[in-house]
């Protein structure tokens, strides 16, 4: 993933926030995921304006202070994660949301 790349919410997928743990709902792939509170803080990050890369280094002190982890290997978690959530069809390079991804 390019960091250079902004990453936008597909508009299809609901949300919401209980106890710091984000609760993401596909309903066009009846697919729910459970953000873990880490994973919440990313998530909110991602608003369509901010970079890859941007998103990274915001989320980057929580990461490195919610686990014993070097930068490094916080940085590339944190790009797995973003990685599986674009998998997932929760995100989408901003332009690049496919048409049948969209609910009419």
């Amino acid at each position: 993933m390019e960091q250079g790349a902004i990453l936008t919410r597909n508009p299809n997928a609901a949300y919401r926030v209980y106890d710091g743990q984000a609760t993401v709902v596909m309903p066009d792939r009846a697919e729910v995921k459970v953000i873990n509170t880490i994973g919440s803080v990313i998530w909110d990050k991602i608003d369509g304006k901010r970079t890859v890369g941007q998103i990274v280094e915001s989320a980057l002190e929580s990461v490195l202070e919610g686990y014993d982890v070097t930068p490094d290997v916080a940085r590339r978690d944190i790009l797995a994660f973003l990685g599986d959530l674009l998998e997932h069809g929760m995100v989408a390079l901003r332009g690049e949301l496919r048409e049948h991804e969209m609910v009419s």
